[in-house]
This record gives C-alpha cells, sequence and structure tokens, in this order.
C-alpha cells in the first residue's frame, strides 16, 4: 500500500475511515494502521478521530463540508445553535466552531480541520433538521451535504439548552437578522413540540420581537 493510492483511491472524497483502507488492500490491519499513522506525522494525512482522517490539503482535490465532518464525527447529530444561525445569516457573529446536537453524551474534538463541539438533547426533542449542501451527485457532493436545524429549530434550541429566562431583552441581545427566514407558523408549532414551557415563552417573545422589525 502506497500513499500515492492513498491519494488516487481518496482525493475526491478526501474524508475515510481506516475500515475503508482495510477493505482496499490486502495486507494486516497493524501494518496499514502504523502507515497511516507515519503519514498522519509527515502531514500527509489528519486523523480527525480515531480511524477517521481527512487528506491534507495538498492531496486533495476537492473539499469537505465541515459541517458534514461534524455529523460524521459524532453520530447521531445534527449541526444547530448559533452554527445554524449564522449558517442561515441569522446572526452577526462568527462563531468558530461547529455546534451539534447529539441524542448521546456532549462532547468536544479539537482537529486541525476545526473544532467539533456537541451538545446532547433527549431523543424527543431530536427532530426539526433537513439536509442542505452540495446538490450535484456523486462521492464529492456527499461529503459537502450535512444535516442542520431549521431556523425555527435552531433557535428553539439555543432557547431550551441554554440557562435561564429568554426575556426580549435577551433576545434582542443575540442581535438577531434576517428574520424572514423564520416561518411564524412553523415556529409555534416547533415550540407547542417542544413540550416546554420556557420554549413557548421564548417563541412567543421572539414573535413580538419580529413583529416589531
Amino acid at each position: 500500500m502506497k500513499f500515492s493510492e492513498i491519494v488516487k483511491h481518496f482525493r475526491d472524497r478526501p474524508f475515510f475511515e481506516s475500515r475503508e483502507v482495510l477493505l482496499l488492500f490486502e495486507e494486516p490491519a497493524s501494518q496499514v494502521q502504523a502507515r497511516l499513522s507515519r503519514w498522519q506525522r509527515q502531514g500527509k494525512l489528519i486523523q480527525l478521530r480515531r480511524g477517521r482522517y481527512v487528506l491534507s490539503e495538498e492531496h486533495r482535490r476537492s473539499e469537505v463540508a465541515d459541517f458534514y465532518i461534524a455529523n460524521y464525527l459524532y453520530r447521531p447529530s445534527y449541526v444547530s445553535l448559533q452554527s445554524a444561525l449564522e449558517y442561515y445569516g441569522m446572526i452577526p457573529e462568527a462563531v468558530g466552531m461547529v455546534l451539534s446536537l447529539t441524542t448521546l453524551h456532549g462532547g468536544e474534538w479539537q482537529t486541525p480541520a476545526g473544532v467539533f463541539r456537541y451538545r446532547s438533547i433527549g431523543t424527543a426533542r431530536f427532530w426539526g433538521y433537513q439536509e442542505h449542501g452540495a446538490v450535484r451527485p456523486g462521492e464529492e457532493a456527499r461529503q459537502r451535504r450535512f444535516l442542520i436545524a431549521s431556523p425555527e429549530k435552531a433557535v428553539l434550541d439555543l432557547c431550551y439548552l441554554e440557562p435561564g429566562e429568554w426575556t426580549g431583552e435577551r433576545l434582542q441581545g443575540l442581535r438577531l437578522q434576517n428574520l424572514g427566514a423564520i416561518d411564524r407558523q412553523r415556529l409555534v408549532d416547533f415550540a407547542e413540540k417542544f413540550r416546554s414551557t420556557k420554549v413557548q415563552r421564548a417563541a412567543g417573545r421572539l414573535l413580538e420581537v419580529i413583529e416589531s422589525r
């Protein structure tokens, strides 16, 4: 197994797993792992998590969406909170990491490809996300598609997970913009589905903020 063969197989979808390499080459697992580790030390590969790699920038022909990596590093998960709000142009600040929700325990991975943080949410509230990203067919497109909360769900996720009451003043403090991205009826429906009086109050106050703009 040569590195040129790795590049040939994965340059169009540079994110891959060690198990895929094992299936491609009939070599002992210990030998495959030793070579992957050596190429990582040489800077040819970036290890995102044990057994999960991306080709270094000079060796890949296409990019992997960081939101795709976030989905794949820790599953099940979907991008939400401030990362989703930034994606929809609803907050002015750059977040600086990818924030996701999962039904598993929360966690964080700091990698050369970025910081990926996960917060836990119950299975009953793990919904309201959709697929976004590239629409071209093929492997390259697959690694540029990702699951992300709708604008309404991203706001409500934030209101649910952050402690304290969401007053109108606190919502104004988010400096929300592009509020046309929010479907008002969907916001109301989602708030009811949350089965949380705190979230329902926050949704009502957010509607007041939207009306005042």
